[in-house]
């Protein structure tokens, strides 16, 4: 499984509009509202805003990480948000950049750690992280996650 297989550039918003934590989590998510893999949205959505997944801050920027487990989807399935100006989430410094949802099927916990372990990873190292802020559009963004990532 690779970064394309589970991420579609059309599932990344290259300039988030909120300015909260909760409506960035939920914008990005909106992204895969009838997305096929997603066989009850508003579950899925249940279940990732009650885990209040918190930011971390990588290399003076802030990230989040937004998941959950659940039978409302069928494979797994990610979308993503860059902030330019960053949103402020209450318990970190530095403003969140990017923001990512990921929703996993039960079955896949392998899977799962793999892929945020990856993009942990992605956003530890300088330069990459850099690259995913100065992405143009969701293809761009896709191919550098994908280029800094090995097969899952």
């Amino acid at each position: 499984m690779t970064i394309e297989e589970i991420l579609h550039p059309a599932d990344v918003i290259s300039s988030l509009r909120a300015g909260d934590k909760p409506a960035a989590i939920d914008e990005v998510l909106t992204q895969v509202r009838g997305d096929a893999r997603v066989a009850n949205w508003e579950r899925l959505r249940a279940v990732i805003i009650g885990r209040d997944a918190p930011a971390i801050e990588q290399n003076g920027r802030g990230i989040c990480i937004a998941h959950g487990r659940t039978d409302a989807v069928t494979g797994l399935v990610v979308a993503a948000g860059r902030s330019e100006a960053g949103i402020v989430f209450p318990e970190i410094k530095p403003r969140v950049h990017l923001v990512f949802v990921v929703g996993i099927p039960a079955t896949m916990d392998s899977e799962y750690l793999r892929l945020v372990g990856a993009i942990a990873r992605v956003c530890r190292n300088p330069n990459q992280l850099e690259q995913l802020l100065a992405a143009n559009d969701g293809g761009s963004f896709v191919e550098c996650l994908a280029a800094a990532t090995e097969r899952l």
